[in-house]
């Protein structure tokens, strides 16, 4: 999964739901169960690059657009992948809240 860090956080947040919806939609789901990553990239250009340099290498990927605010390619979900294939991904960087932001508050205390 791979998602736009140049967009703002709460976009970032929706684009990451809409491009898995889409890949859930696409993609069968794997006999053995697989984890979502979430890895970051720096532009629209950076996310296009990435899912070509997948899809060369044999990973199918679905990106969603954002028609929303003329966004453009936002995130992309790759289908599953196995071990020896996530090598492809290995450049890009874990996803991570940009520094200041602002987190949200924990669940309800129920004690009551």
């Amino acid at each position: 999964m791979l998602v736009r860090a140049d967009i703002p956080l709460a976009d970032q947040i929706v684009q990451v739901g809409h491009a898995c919806i889409e890949a859930g939609r696409r993609f069968a789901q794997p006999a053995e169960p697989c984890h979502l990553v979430l890895l970051s990239v720096a532009s629209e250009r950076h996310l296009r690059d990435a899912v070509a340099r997948a899809e060369l290498a044999g990973i199918r990927c679905t990106v969603f657009n954002e028609p929303d605010d003329d966004m453009g390619d936002t995130a992309a979900c790759s289908e599953p992948v196995l071990a020896g294939d996530r090598r492809v991904f290995r450049r890009f960087p874990l996803w991570c809240a940009p520094a200041g932001a602002v987190w949200a508050r924990g669940p309800p205390d129920r004690r009551n």
